[in-house]
């Protein structure tokens, strides 16, 4: 089996001056906003609307400083503390492991937990807990449309705390079931890949299906190893699910888009960026993404090994079929975006809902001094993302070719299942002969979610895989030594 190592900086980071350090007297918190505000000041996509120095209080604390730099046109920059922000970015975090969704139902403010996933491995996935499952209570509490924030606390925290769990029954009760103890995790790595696997449909067509919940830069070769497989398998059509995913980084996703498409040509434009006016635009072939174009020759070999790797998994599909919602986002929409011009609009085939509209990518700022003498790091947007036909304007999202909300179908059928709405649509435009749009088991689904009234909690995001802008990582055109 192909197995390949590379090595790269997953984020760009921007180093600072020994000598731009404030003097002893200045507060705490006047030297870390000092430190944010000249770091944006030059590198951020609307640097020249962030107000002067003497109409900032530098004494905030460094979030609510932050907000008030912020553009009003920017929803998705950060401040975090810097070791926090660099594990969330690979996927690390103190977890049980549950992805969620929330449900309100029966229109009297009762709201439930509907499980996405448990992730391989965690205490949630170690107790049982799948998806679909429902859950009722935390820590004894039910939760209501006015005190789910409140409830949740517990889910986000590091302690120990108990679920309700319950299911549907015939009747479409929810019933309760079992109490379950979690303990939080720290450190826990997320596995980018949920599920790969290849699926025959009734007409005989081998269909790859891969499970995506995250663009990780620290796993390539999970990624290769699937894609080894469906190569091996002779898949002759490609299902690729982000339902969930909120983003990652762009080199992963070039990978994969390079994976994907037909006729794949290293020396193409991939994508196109338009920084500030401090640093213009620039266009990207997938090589020199990939790094190719580096004066490091470790970043050449890294380069030529990528290359190397795509040509030999490469399924070189003439269509493909996506699974968005309105939680893909980032380097999610930049696959779909990206392939377009490689396959043609009609042949990236979106099904789901509209994604939330991040066309625009970012980098990962932290102190490089050592020690470090700013404990914080900034996650500021710096560039606007466009494919090489020069496409890039998609802020209120991308639209699907067939719309189709899984909420309408619960309780949720199990990642790869051929009751998944989403999947089974996709699947039956593979194969028509398959008919799964029609099953026996989605109609009762169907009806299960008209008869509880469910409907989403507007406004929630699980916070423990929040849509990210796309991390342009050590790409950045114009690395800065300060």
């Amino acid at each position: 089996m192909l197995f390949l190592f590379f090595s790269l900086a997953t984020s760009c980071k921007k180093e600072i001056k020994g000598d731009s350090q404030e003097p002893p007297t200045t507060s705490e918190n006047a030297t870390i906003n000092t430190w944010v505000v000249e770091n944006m000041r030059d590198i951020y996509y609307w640097n020249t609307s962030i107000p002067s120095d003497r109409s900032l209080d530098f004494e905030l604390g460094p979030e609510d400083f932050f907000e008030t730099i912020l553009n009003k046109d920017d929803r998705f920059s950060w401040i975090e503390l810097a070791d926090d922000l660099e594990d969330e970015l690979s996927g690390i975090a103190t977890t049980v492991g549950l992805g969620i969704g929330l449900l309100e139902i029966n229109q009297d403010g009762d709201v439930i937990i509907s499980v996405r996933y448990a992730l391989s491995g965690s205490p949630a996935h170690q107790a049982g807990i799948e998806r679909g499952d429902i859950i009722t209570e935390i820590n004894g509490q039910a939760m209501t449309i006015n005190n789910y924030q409140s409830v949740l606390a517990a889910y986000y925290g590091i302690e120990p705390f108990t679920v309700q769990m319950a299911h549907i029954n015939e009747n479409n009760q929810i019933v309760r079931d079992d109490v379950i103890e979690l303990t939080p995790v720290e450190g826990f790595q997320e596995q980018a890949i949920h599920l790969d696997t290849v699926i025959t449909t009734p007409g005989g067509k081998k269909v790859g299906y891969l499970f995506y919940n995250r663009f990780l830069n620290n796993q390539p070769n999970e990624l290769l190893e699937a894609f080894n497989k469906f190569k091996t398998e002779g898949v002759s059509d490609l299902v690729l699910d982000l339902r969930y995913n909120g983003g990652g980084g762009i080199w992963i996703a070039a990978i994969m888009s390079g994976l994907i498409q037909a006729n794949f040509n290293k020396s193409e434009p991939f994508i196109q960026y338009k920084y500030n006016s401090n640093y213009g635009t620039d266009t990207y072939t997938y090589y020199s993404l990939f790094g190719g174009g580096s004066d490091d020759p470790e970043d050449v070999e890294s380069a030529d090994q990528v290359v190397n790797a795509i040509e030999a998994l490469n399924l070189n599909l003439p269509k493909v079929y996506i699974i968005a919602t309105n939680y893909s986002a980032s380097a999610s929409e930049l696959v779909i975006n990206n392939l377009r011009p490689f396959l043609s609009d009609a042949d990236v085939i979106h099904i789901g809902e509209t994604t939330v509209g991040k066309n625009e990518g970012s980098i990962t700022i932290v102190d490089e001094r050592k020690p470090r003498q700013i404990e914080w790091g900034i996650q500021p947007i710096v560039v606007k993302l466009a494919n090489k036909a020069g496409f890039g304007d998609y802020p209120d999202g991308l639209d699907p070719q067939y719309e189709i909300d899984e909420r309408a179908y619960i309780p949720w059928a199990p990642i790869g299942s051929m009751d998944d709405p989403l999947l089974a649509k996709a699947i039956s435009l593979i194969d028509p002969s398959a008919q799964l749009s029609t099953s026996k088991s989605m109609n009762i689904k169907s009806r299960t979610a008209r008869s509880l009234q469910v409907v989403p909690v507007e406004g929630f995001e699980d916070r423990v895989n929040r849509p990210v802008p796309v991390d342009i990582g050590n790409r950045f055109k114009k690395p800065i030594n300060r």
